[in-house]
């Protein structure tokens, strides 16, 4: 296993390694050219680590892997040079120039040899008139492939990340509910209650790789999955990664609770260009990311307010996304007031250094022996996985929590380390 954990191993631990891998399922996407390039520009301290909540106290104090010992690969449904992909990536969104690209060349034309293309990765659960592939044979590449990448560069742990596109949800059974209902619809080729997202989680868990899905297709929230982390001990978390309108309804909705302003309506419309921005623009696509960005305000006010929430591609915006809301709430003597706000931002550049910031939180987890949810990861997510609080503020107290109850544990091992010496 390419992990700290062992049972299950198939990948193998390579204890005496210092490398931790990021397996990205969806390798040439926007989010995914912008971590590669950021993570090798890091490296080389081109940039500054702006973003990364890792890179700051009190969480850069853990003893988290280190950017220069992180190695990218993974999968995705197209192939190509991936410079020059990167480049047009960065052309599209005017975030960085071709020249960091031509300065990094030989770093990221490494980690392209680390990016295999499946074309088969691509089905719709309910679509029947599709070549699906065998998914007992889909998942046995993806685990190949895995083991592959952890043998090539010895590698201490891996930590799968999804940052594929919005998938149509998949056909509701029972037998998500187990494992064993899982394997029997793998074994029996149920491509109507299987999509790749669920596949990816399963092929990671198998191989020993703890598992982020950043995106808000199914995977681990199905109990069947949990409990294969629960029996590989591997730590997981989900779902929806949170960067934009989400993030800042979630800060901003406590404020109205906490001065007793009562919100009657809030409305926000939602408009993006890039690659996501097209895949949600179909209906099928876009039911699972309105469900969770229409969430978060009935848990956090405890009551339910006019909310409305739409997504509209605009294909000229390319990576990146307006939001316009209109907050319409009620203050003494019933007065009626209202707040907008437009928030404008780069979805590549808000994602990106909140992966690194999980991986190196995952790969953490796994080192200290903390299978499961990693409820601690919460904000990061428009739905977090086994959490019921949605308030931005009490979601990172919950990482601050965790943060600090390490480093009380380190202390006092680090007092015996040096009264040793």
């Amino acid at each position: 296993m390419a992990g700290s954990n062992t049972s299950g191993s198939k990948t193998g631990s390579k204890t005496g390694s210092s490398k931790t891998g990021i397996w990205i399922a969806g390798a040439r996407g926007d989010i995914a050219s912008t971590l590669i390039i950021g993570t090798e520009a890091l490296k080389q301290q081109r940039i500054s680590a702006s973003g990364m909540t890792t890179a700051i106290p009190p969480t850069s104090q853990l003893d988290l892997v280190g950017i220069n010992d992180l190695v990218i690969g993974g999968i995705d449904i197209v192939d190509g040079n991936l410079a020059e992909s990167i480049k047009a990536v960065g052309q599209r969104s005017r975030t960085f120039d071709s020249e960091l690209v031509t300065a990094l060349k030989d770093e990221i034309d490494a980690i392209g040899q680390n990016i295999v293309c499946e074309p088969d990765a691509l089905w719709e659960a309910g679509d029947t008139d599709q070549n699906a592939p065998n998914m007992a044979a889909f998942i046995l590449k993806l685990r190949t492939h895995l083991r592959d990448f952890a043998n090539r560069h010895q590698l201490r742990h891996i930590v799968v990340v999804n940052l594929t596109s919005s998938e149509t949800l998949p056909q509701e059974t029972p037998e998500h509910d187990t494992l064993a209902g899982i394997e029997r619809l793998i074994a029996g080729n149920s491509q109507h209650q299987l999509t790749p997202s669920i596949c990816y989680a399963y092929a990671a868990l198998q191989e020993g790789c703890s598992y982020i899905n950043f995106t808000p297709n199914r995977g681990m929230d199905l109990k069947g999955l949990q409990e294969l982390a629960t029996q590989k001990a591997l730590p997981f978390y989900g779902d929806d990664g949170k960067t934009g309108e989400t993030l800042v309804k979630t800060a901003l909705a406590p404020m109205f609770l906490y001065r007793n302003l009562k919100v009657m309506s809030w409305e926000g419309v939602n408009m993006l260009g890039n690659g996501d921005g097209q895949t949600l623009d179909k209906p099928g696509h876009k039911v699972a990311k309105l469900r969770n960005k229409g969430n978060v305000l009935d848990s956090i006010l405890g009551y339910t307010p006019h909310a409305g929430v739409d997504i509209n591609f605009v294909p000229s915006l390319g990576d990146w996304k307006t939001a316009w809301d209109l907050i319409h709430f009620q203050g003494f003597l019933d007065v009626k007031m209202s707040m907008q706000f437009t928030w404008q931002g780069c979805d590549s550049i808000l994602a990106a250094p909140l992966v690194l910031d999980m991986v190196r939180l995952s790969e953490f987890a796994a080192r200290h022996n903390e299978p499961g949810a990693m409820k601690h990861l919460a904000a990061f997510f428009k739905n977090p996985l086994d959490c019921d609080e949605m308030d931005f503020h009490r979601q990172f107290q919950y990482l601050l929590d965790y943060v600090q109850a390490h480093l009380e544990n380190a202390e006092p091992r680090l007092t015996e380390l040096r009264r040793q010496k």
